[in-house]
């Protein structure tokens, strides 16, 4: 009796476990290198546009996005750290973990925001010349 060979399925909800290394590198790191494309490109033209009207203008454009790239560096390396513990948990079809790391999760996210919030209500001053 003859077998078939069947091929892996690229389509499910496994597709790191059955997709080829080089494609899945290429489908999972190419919109994420698109983003940061359009994010730096996003601050050049920003830039130009501002250094239009002041010095002082480029200047805080300038160190308002250095503040934006520190909450989203914060706010990816949390999120990755989060979802990697809870796939290790729920492939392991652990409850507790799960609910835990998602409590704690949230926490953390909610003490980021305050950490942000209060920087800028009340360091974003000394960014201001009077």
């Amino acid at each position: 009796m003859r077998q078939i060979e069947r091929q892996p399925r690229t389509d499910g909800e496994n597709k790191m476990g059955v997709m080829p290394v080089n494609r899945l590198l290429v489908t999972m790191a190419l919109p994420i290198i698109i983003s940061m494309i359009i994010q730096a490109m996003y601050n050049i033209v920003d830039s130009l546009f501002v250094a239009r009207i002041s010095e002082q203008a480029l200047t805080a454009v300038s160190l308002a996005y250095s503040v934006q790239n520190l909450l989203i560096g914060v706010a990816v390396g949390t999120g990755v750290g989060v979802n990697s513990l809870l796939s290790r948990y729920l492939g392991e079809r652990n409850r507790d973990g799960v609910n835990r790391t998602a409590v704690n999760g949230i926490f953390i996210m909610l003490l980021t925001y305050l950490f942000f919030l209060v920087f800028g209500l009340f360091f974003t001053r000394t960014f201001f010349k009077w």
